[in-house]
């Protein structure tokens, strides 16, 4: 079976998309199982941009038959008209940790009313494969930010305390704190984005060519 590549350094990242591979009985590879350590330079100016970028990226370095999927994640609020969107860490222009990012966007939007508050994250994955076309898929999250982020944090991940999943009556961080079985049964953006994925790389992983 041809190898798929899950094209980041970040392991929680990775875990939760090995999660729902092991789920759904595919073999999911880190950049660890080929002791690379290459650092891929995020410059694109949209979230396709920034997949491809890792996707292709990495490619070069692996075995000629890989299947590599790279991904990058946005924040885009309604009522900030779409900021960050890709460039959440580096927001002020330049180099933000957690708390100063809860602490910027709840400020901007200190006057914004509730019902007015709504925001998405959204994932985009670019497929790369030696001599097929580049592959597009992606998933999206509704949610609004709240008015006072919540006590529960995961480092590098600073909207969690503030970004509520209206349907599910949880934040992001909550959500992420629960069961895995609860998780695979209420995908979110990354993984609606691999669930969308999995019949493309399924064929893929499979073919002769």
């Amino acid at each position: 079976m041809i190898p798929i590549v899950y094209a980041t350094t970040n392991p929680g990242k990775l875990a939760m998309v090995q999660n729902i591979f092991i789920h759904h009985k595919l073999k999911l590879h880190s950049l660890a199982d080929y002791n690379l350590k290459v650092d891929i330079d995020e410059v694109g100016s949209s979230l396709e941009e920034n997949a491809l970028l890792k996707a292709e990226g990495y490619l070069k370095y692996l075995p000629k038959e890989t299947i590599v999927i790279g991904d990058d994640t946005g924040v885009e609020i309604d009522a900030l008209e779409g900021e960050p969107g890709i460039k959440v860490r580096r927001w002020k222009g330049y180099e933000m940790q957690d708390e100063e990012i809860i602490n910027y966007c709840l400020e901007r939007m200190k006057d914004v009313p509730k019902g007015k508050r709504g925001s998405q994250f959204r994932t985009v994955l670019a497929i790369a494969q030696n001599n097929q076309p580049v592959k597009y898929f992606d998933g999206i999250l509704h949610g609004e930010i709240l008015e006072k982020p919540q006590s529960l944090r995961s480092e590098g991940m600073p909207f969690w305390p503030i970004f509520y999943i209206p349907k599910l009556k949880m934040s992001l961080g909550q959500f992420h704190a629960m069961p895995i079985d609860f998780q695979l049964q209420n995908p979110t953006h990354r993984e609606l984005a691999v669930l969308s994925a999995l019949p493309y790389l399924r064929s893929r992983c499979t073919s002769p060519n």
